[in-house]
């Protein structure tokens, strides 16, 4: 039988540790000569402890700590900035990569859960691109174009960073960040089976939620997996025409091919679907949408999420000839307003917070003009 063996790379860099699974992590033991049960042992060190010392691991022998120090590392981003808001406790993250590039991570916390009958949570929001190339009209992210992908232990450090200045146990991650997780949909599941790992953080599944604009093909792939996520579809408009304006990945991924899709899905996993919907004025808040996401709640069981529209100062122009219902009418009034007639219906509907938007950290605010605003600053947290 023939070990897979990994080495140092030719450069002689040392081999990341962080984000490796059970496997790779016993197939990088066996490829430096040692059995690959250790891979087993240091998972837990990694995952667990947050672990970034080898000579800290007192399973290992000091010969094998040595070792380990001369070919590997256990490396997380360079915290470089933190903001915290003034009015909710939301705490935005500035990371900087290996590489250099950066990305922004929300903590959230004390959340209420209606889901959960009140229980308080400690949520975090995490990027999976730096970047995205979707250029939704709503979101500052998709400005800044694609750079790449994240790897799998860039996703997963996003968490344990977030952990060291939680208060209380990290309980629900949300790939609401930067990026379009099915674009980097291998990454994904792969974070999202350290996460949920007893010997890891033990995050429950249903305390995970993967938010997609809809890639339709991908949808599948994630209907297969074991491990019973909750999935998210960033929809804001049943009009085909009107997605379309809001969000141009509506020409390859249609709605009459999107919904089935998530149907099935629904259907597989015994699970409500949470649907996204941002309010705009005359554009996706008449008497028609209501009807149109009434017909959806007879089709798939679902609950729906309405987001105030958050501004985007330091963009020029969304592209839009219609006002954000937050920005023209009194927002309270106007969303609830909306919210009620969908409850008449016998919707669930929630009206979610804008927690972190002081601090560009809510739904739609995370950027490049807001990383390099945020350079090195720091606050006592």
């Amino acid at each position: 039988m023939t070990v897979q063996r990994e080495a140092v790379s030719e450069n002689n860099a040392k081999i990341n540790l962080l984000g490796k699974s059970d496997d790779e992590l016993q197939n990088f033991f066996s490829g430096i000569g040692e059995v690959p049960y250790r891979g087993k042992q240091i998972f837990g060190w990694i995952y667990k402890k947050h672990l970034d010392d080898f000579n800290l691991i007192t399973d290992f022998t000091k010969s094998l700590r040595s070792k380990l120090t001369e070919v590997a590392e256990i490396k997380y981003p360079e915290v470089i900035g933190v903001e915290k808001s003034r009015s909710d406790g939301t705490l935005k993250f500035l990371l900087q990569l290996a590489d250099g590039n950066k990305i922004e991570t929300v903590l959230i916390p004390r959340e209420k859960s209606p889901d959960d009958a009140g229980l308080l949570r400690e949520t975090v929001c995490v990027s999976t691109q730096v970047g995205c190339p979707l250029d939704c009209k709503f979101c500052a992210t998709g400005a800044m174009k694609l750079t790449r992908n994240l790897t799998v232990g860039e996703i997963i450090s996003q968490v344990f960073i977030a952990q060291r200045y939680a208060k209380r146990q990290v309980t629900n991650v949300v790939f609401m960040g930067m990026g379009e997780p099915l674009l980097n949909h291998e990454a994904v599941l792969g974070a999202i089976r350290i996460l949920t790992d007893d010997r890891s953080m033990n995050i429950r599944a249903k305390g995970i939620t993967v938010s997609t604009v809809g890639i339709a093909d991908k949808i599948s792939l994630l209907a297969s997996e074991p491990i019973k996520f909750r999935l998210a579809i960033s929809l804001h408009s049943l009009d085909e025409e009107v997605r379309t304006l809001l969000m141009p990945i509506n020409k390859k991924y249609k709605l009459e091919r999107l919904i089935p899709e998530v149907k099935e899905f629904a259907r597989s996993r015994h699970d409500r679907i949470t649907f996204e919907y941002i309010l705009f004025d005359k554009l996706n808040d008449t008497d028609a949408d209501i009807a149109r996401l009434v017909k959806l709640s007879r089709e798939i069981p679902l609950k729906i999420n309405l987001l105030r529209y958050h501004p985007l100062s330091h963009l020029s122009k969304l592209g839009l000839q219609v006002d954000p219902v937050a920005l023209k009418l009194n927002l309270s009034s106007r969303i609830e307003e909306f919210a009620d007639k969908l409850r008449e219906k016998g919707i669930t509907v929630f009206v979610r917070s804008n927690a972190g938007e002081d601090i560009d950290g809510a739904c739609g605010q995370l950027a490049a003009k807001n990383i390099r605003k945020h350079k090195n600053s720091r606050v006592n947290v």
